[in-house]
């Protein structure tokens, strides 16, 4: 059964790395992506779920889930901001989703390497991408319609 649980988080994770991007480029050519997002959305939550489980099954690993959840979360969280536009949402979004995307990143150069410096350089390397979103969105919402 653990395999079985495994193989699902395994995929649903290759699935939101792969769907992230995709729904980027989306809405970087002007698209809403709705399909791309609720995949990406769906994928991140199967990560969350069976990562949960998978921590809970296993000795001494219970504390990783807050990440699954914390991780969903984030997910969630950005794709509503800017569809219920809240206030601030152009700087929220990019760091929202952002972390959700180096939460996934990070889960698997953990678990591929185990070095202790994958906890760190997702969130590293994220900083700039996630700056330049945070620039461009800021900027576009401050032109008038």
């Amino acid at each position: 059964m653990r395999e079985a649980v495994l193989l699902l988080h395994v995929t649903a994770g290759t699935a939101g790395l792969l769907l992230g991007p995709w729904w980027l480029v989306a809405r970087l050519r002007g698209r809403r992506g709705t399909a791309v997002a609720a995949g990406d959305l769906a994928a991140v939550a199967a990560v969350a779920v069976t990562g949960c489980a998978l921590a809970l099954t296993a000795p001494g690993l219970g504390w990783l889930v807050a990440f699954g959840v914390l991780s969903a979360a984030l997910a969630g969280t950005g794709a509503l901001a800017r569809e219920r536009d809240w206030p601030h949402w152009p700087t929220l979004q990019p760091h929202l989703l952002g972390g959700s995307y180096t939460a996934l990143t990070t889960g698997l150069l953990v678990a591929r390497t185990g070095i202790p410096l994958a906890w760190v350089l997702p969130a590293l390397v994220g900083q700039l991408p996630i700056a330049l979103a945070e620039r461009r969105l800021t900027a576009a919402a401050a032109v008038p319609a």
